[in-house]
């Protein structure tokens, strides 16, 4: 187990830690360039805290020294400046999360995540999106025992419930170039406890297993997997994932409405290709590919009068 101290090398009490920073335990690449891991109270968006934007925030700056997790005293922290991999970003609330194409994510009480992405020639890939979340969607599924599902592009699904979801920003300059990884994922909220607005289409953990889970726990979790499968990801391609993909995809065989770029698609889903397309059969059999779009599932009813799911849930 990681060690947790503190600065001036005084132990602290992990029951007083509501991350979990013993229990944290990234890959071997994040930790070998010197991981540096900001542990915020509340922020407004981990994303952009990473790339050097939005303001100051109280919280500690821990350190890996190669036995352990050294945790500086609590104080007023600056959006990173030289972000680089081995950087990650966690708050406890997050005030202004980003979703996909400017809409905001609500923190409703679980990880809120931002991670710098390796310097790896995968991610710069179209596909690479999908594949992040599909190593979600599998690390959810190993770990915590959830049945999560990937809903085209980047949603984490448990039947017709949000669990929460990622978004990926890329900044190119002339000397670098940094693609940063957001995921917020819903942990401790429990029935009743969400918004009105989300009440119905969202859920958590807590209420999909029962157990409250330290967000250290996915947040390892999941850096340990991305780490252990990028190469590969890099040599193979999408050969080795292709089965779990179908198999975790829920929009697969079922009708869908596309609102893609200035139009509406609709159609029923043919699986996501490699470079994350969605493909989409028309009626007319037209074998149509969507590369950006919002996607609602247009529920048709089975015999039983319930709405059909080819994954048979």
């Amino acid at each position: 187990m990681t060690g947790f101290h503190s600065g001036s090398g005084t132990p602290k009490s992990v029951a007083r830690d509501w991350f979990g920073l013993a229990s944290f335990t990234p890959g071997n690449r994040f930790l070998r360039d010197g991981g540096r891991l900001y542990l915020l109270d509340s922020v407004g968006s981990t994303n952009d805290f990473l790339r050097g934007l939005g303001e100051t925030a109280t919280g500690r700056l821990c350190e890996w020294d190669g036995w352990g997790w050294r945790a500086r005293e609590i104080e007023q922290l600056s959006p990173v400046q030289e972000a680089g991999t081995g950087n990650l970003v966690v708050a406890r609330t997050q005030t202004a999360g980003h979703g996909r194409q400017g809409r905001k994510w609500t923190d409703c009480g679980g990880l809120n995540l931002s991670v710098v992405i390796p310097s790896h020639r995968v991610a710069l890939g179209r596909g690479f999106s999908v594949w992040l979340g599909l190593m979600t969607v599998t690390m959810l599924r190993e770990t915590l025992r959830v049945d999560a599902r990937l809903k085209w592009p980047n949603d984490i699904m448990v039947g017709e419930r949000k669990l929460g979801g990622i978004l990926l920003q890329r900044e190119v300059t002339a000397t670098a170039s940094l693609t940063v990884g957001g995921l917020g994922l819903n942990l401790a909220t429990p029935r009743g406890g969400f918004p009105a607005d989300l009440q119905g289409t969202a859920t958590s953990v807590l209420q999909e297993t029962g157990s409250l889970v330290k967000p250290s726990v996915p947040a390892g979790a999941l850096m340990a997997k991305v780490e252990d499968e990028l190469d590969r990801f890099e040599a193979e391609g999408w050969a080795p994932y292709r089965s779990s993909l179908d198999h975790l995809d829920c929009l697969l065989g079922r009708e869908v409405r596309v609102q893609s770029i200035n139009k509406v698609l609709a159609g029923r889903a043919a699986g996501i290709d490699d470079g994350g397309g969605l493909k989409l059969t028309a009626a007319d059999g037209e074998l149509i590919l969507v590369q950006v779009g919002d996607v609602h599932i247009l529920h048709t009813s089975g015999p039983d009068g319930k709405a059909e799911d080819p994954h048979g849930r």
